[in-house]
């Protein structure tokens, strides 16, 4: 297993789901078929990955340990605690395994929180691990699966029939807690019904209702829905009017203090008052834009 490790991860419930490297990203094959990862090789392939990321990041926690090798041993340890932990009442998934590992090896420092939003692989469609407890049983998830037996899932912390995923246009895609992700080309929304369900993603053209509505569809679409024509058009751009605090094209944020205009976010190192005014990556400090620590090496703290 360990020579998979450059371009592998899987992760861990109480671990949280980390990040993945891979050390030739130009060498990635998306039609190359997954490789099932067997659980007895899960603990030292998830501490080794763990701890690439965590020098290869340059993490400032990587200094409590004296080298790479060092923090692959601890780590070995304590991940097979967890999965010894895990395992003793559930099972073990090593297809969904090799497919998880294939589709997050290119998480680089971002972290499962950025990346899982562009991932099309789904622990709840795919578990790595499963529990044994029956239809309506109380149950609890983790980032490899659920408690629930095979064929069910852990949907508001109660075993159900496992739903379609991703949920096609139509089917309801949010429960009291959760959302489930919908087909490609679509997203959940409200539509006038008792719950939220999927619907085809707006494109510019087409119709809103500027009463009830300033976006259409979620914001990472960049389009608004426009008072004058009712229809939904592409967010405002450089010096455009825009209403404070919300939505602008790419690259500009709303600055109240300028006649409520579109802005251009300023660089690495220039002066801000507010984090809005900064790079997505980055964080006011001190009043100078700074670039936020990479996202795995806060995901890798543990236990």
């Amino acid at each position: 297993m360990s020579k998979l490790l450059a371009s592998t991860c899987v992760g861990l419930g109480v671990l949280f789901l980390l990040g993945c490297q891979p050390t030739d990203p130009e060498a990635k094959d998306e039609d190359e078929p997954a490789v099932p990862i067997e659980a007895d090789d899960a603990a030292r392939a998830l501490a080794e990955q763990i701890c690439g990321d965590l020098f290869s990041c340059e993490c400032a926690n990587s200094t409590a340990f004296v080298d790479q090798a060092d923090c692959v041993e601890q780590k070995t340890e304590q991940v097979q605690q967890d999965l010894d932990a895990i395992l003793e009442s559930g099972t073990w998934n090593a297809e969904c395994a090799g497919e998880l590992a294939k589709t997050w090896t290119n998480w680089e420092c971002h972290g499962p929180l950025t990346a899982q939003h562009e991932s099309p692989y789904d622990p709840r469609a795919c578990p790595v691990v499963k529990g044994t407890q029956g239809p309506g049983a109380d149950c609890w998830t983790m980032g490899l699966g659920d408690t629930c037996s095979p064929g069910l899932a852990c949907i508001d912390q109660v075993c159900i029939e496992a739903p379609t995923f991703p949920v096609p246009i139509g089917g309801v895609c949010e429960y009291q807690w959760e959302t489930l992700p919908c087909e490609a080309g679509s997203y959940c929304a409200w539509n006038g019904g008792e719950q939220a369900i999927c619907v085809a993603r707006p494109q510019a053209g087409d119709p809103c209702n500027p009463n009830n509505e300033y976006l259409c569809g979620s914001s990472s679409y960049d389009l608004i829905c426009d008072q004058s024509s009712a229809t939904c058009i592409a967010a405002p751009g450089t010096d455009e009017p825009c209403f404070d605090g919300f939505l602008c094209g790419p690259g500009n944020y709303c600055d109240g203090g300028k006649d409520t205009t579109c802005q251009p976010r300023r660089e690495l190192g220039q002066g801000c008052g507010a984090d809005a005014v900064c790079p997505v990556d980055a964080s006011c400090v001190a009043n100078i834009c700074t670039a936020n620590a990479p996202a795995v090496c806060s995901l890798i703290n543990w236990p």
